[in-house]
C-alpha cells in the first residue's frame, strides 16, 4: 500500500511516519508538506491511501523563503480538488488542532468531520484527532487502516 503523508509539521510527520512503519512495515510513505505539493502528487500518481492535516501551508516551507498562506482549511480545499477532479483516494484527516478557522469561519473539529462525511462520501474515511502526549490516535487510526484493508 502507498500512503501520502500531507503534513508541514516535522515532528507530528515523523511520529505519523514511525508509526505507519512500525505497524505496517510494507507500507510504502511519502511525505509532502503544503497543499501544492501534496496535490500534485495525488494529481501525477493517486496512493492507496491519503492521511491529510487540515491546515496546511499553500506551498512546502523553504530555508530562507516563504512557503506561502497557512489554509486554516488546507486538507478541506484538497479533497474539494480531488472531489472535482473524481479522484476518489481514500482519505483520513489526522489533525492536533480542535478548530479551524476564525469567528464567524471557525468550525470545530466535530463540524470539519461531519461536513467532510456529507460531502467527500466516495473518500473520506474519517478523522484523527491527533495528540503527541497521548497515544489514544494510535488506535484510532490502526483501526481505519485496517478495516480499508479488509475491505480492498
Amino acid at each position: 500500500m502507498i500512503i501520502y503523508l500531507i503534513e508541514d509539521n516535522q515532528l507530528k510527520a515523523a511520529h505519523i511516519f514511525d508509526f505507519i512503519k512500525a505497524r505496517f512495515p510494507e507500507f510504502v510513505v511519502e511525505i509532502f508538506g503544503s497543499f501544492q505539493s501534496g496535490l500534485r502528487a495525488i494529481e501525477r500518481q493517486a496512493p492507496d491511501l491519503i492521511l491529510l492535516d487540515m491546515t496546511i501551508p499553500t506551498f512546502d516551507r523553504q530555508p530562507n523563503g516563504r512557503e506561502g498562506r497557512m489554509r486554516p482549511i488546507g486538507g478541506y480545499d484538497l479533497m474539494r480538488k480531488m472531489k472535482l477532479r473524481k479522484i476518489a483516494t481514500a482519505v483520513v484527516v489526522v489533525t492536533q488542532l480542535e478548530s479551524f478557522g476564525e469567528g464567524a469561519e471557525e468550525v470545530s473539529f466535530s463540524e470539519i468531520t461531519t461536513i467532510c462525511e456529507e460531502e467527500f462520501t466516495e473518500f473520506f474515511k474519517g478523522s484523527v484527532y491527533f495528540g503527541q502526549d497521548d497515544e489514544a490516535w494510535q488506535d484510532v487510526l490502526d483501526s481505519i487502516i485496517r478495516k480499508l484493508i479488509k475491505n480492498d
